[in-house]
């Protein structure tokens, strides 16, 4: 896998645009973060710009809990040696802080892997169990702001005649269905969440997160366009398991991480924002886009089997966030010849291009 980092020159640049677009990001000079899920999809990005942010002067000292830095150390050397990291080792569902003093809490630990939703029961403790250890890690270090990335997945199925699901939306998940442990364990959090604020007094903000694209995404795990990305760069036919009607839209892994500091900074203490793209489409459409940007040569091949239903609806409404001065700044088609780009980086053999 190519880094994810500013040793490469298209993170770097990515980066650089997107610190000069936020410049409240230098609120950030001095503060204490701690952060949890640094190593995943999320955390590679978020790294990447609090590098490049200090690159620029923004003095930011950041302790990450990971269940295993020397292997994210191994993958990402540019990181090795970086004193402003300081790594801690453990679970969050148990890792000791010592009561180490920070001032901001962003917590993005969730292994949304599709192994790990085989075991629903240890998903859903393992949500709130975490949340609540790294809560009272706020309170013993006297935290004073606080972020909770959640997701879209705590709304449950988004009516059909909903074109894009608001933060007060009052649609949730099928309480009664395993199938939500997921989305039930992120709404138990943000309740969580509230109650430490209001005993605690700090700042407490909530993420809602939908669906995101760029360097980093797995290519063969259960994100779609990953694994179209994955097919158009590998030279086989985009094979769709669905007649592709499920609607979806996506944000840059870029964007994502502007937004994510921004609601840590700025975000309205009480409140929740939802974090993806506005900018709707078919999954069979995504489909076919891939395939003209990477590869116009090969087929898509959608299946035919099914019965036409209700239409799958993912999509959000973002007019809070963009009240924060956030947007979509990167388009789809860029994000996909991006990630295209950095994975050729790894597989320069098997590409295409």
């Amino acid at each position: 896998m190519p880094t994810l980092s500013l040793a490469s020159p298209q993170i770097a640049a990515d980066v650089e645009v997107l610190c000069r677009r936020l410049p409240d990001l230098r609120l950030l000079h001095g503060q204490r973060l701690l952060l949890s899920g640094g190593t995943g999809f999320f955390g590679r990005w978020l790294l990447a710009t609090l590098d490049g942010l200090r690159r620029d002067g923004i003095e930011v000292a950041v302790t990450v809990i990971s269940r295993d830095p020397g292997r994210f150390l191994a993958d990402e050397p540019h990181y090795r040696g970086a004193g402003w990291l300081d790594w801690c080792a453990g679970d969050m569902r148990g890792v000791d802080l010592g009561g180490r003093p920070f001032d901001l809490l962003l917590h993005a630990g969730t292994d949304t892997s599709a192994a790990a939703h085989r075991d629903l029961l240890t998903v859903y403790d393992s949500i709130l169990q975490g949340t609540r250890n790294l809560l009272d890690a706020a309170v013993a270090g006297s935290v004073r702001r606080v972020l909770l990335v959640g997701s879209g997945a705590q709304y449950g199925r988004q009516p059909d005649d909903v074109a894009r699901i608001s933060e007060q939306a009052g649609f949730a998940c099928a309480s009664e269905s395993a199938d939500s442990a997921y989305g039930e364990a992120k709404r138990a959090a943000e309740t969580l969440g509230a109650l430490y604020a209001r005993r605690h007094g700090f700042a407490m903000t909530h993420a809602r997160c939908f669906a995101f694209a760029g360097p980093g995404l797995p290519m063969d795990g259960h994100f779609a366009i990953g694994n179209f990305i994955r097919d158009a760069l590998q030279g086989q036919p985009i094979r769709l398991n669905s007649r592709g009607e499920a609607l979806r839209s996506y944000l840059y892994g870029a964007d994502l991480a502007g937004w994510l500091l921004t609601l840590l900074l700025r975000g309205v203490p009480g409140e929740a924002y939802n974090v993806g793209s506005d900018a709707a489409l078919s999954v069979a459409d995504l489909a076919h886009r891939v395939a003209a940007l990477l590869a116009p040569d090969l087929p898509v091949r959608i299946a035919e089997a099914g019965e036409a239903g209700l239409r799958s609806r993912y999509i959000p409404a973002i007019d809070k966030a963009r009240g924060l001065g956030l947007d979509v700044w990167t388009g789809l088609d860029q994000a996909i010849l991006s990630t295209a780009q950095w994975w050729r980086e790894a597989q320069p053999d098997r590409s295409r291009a």
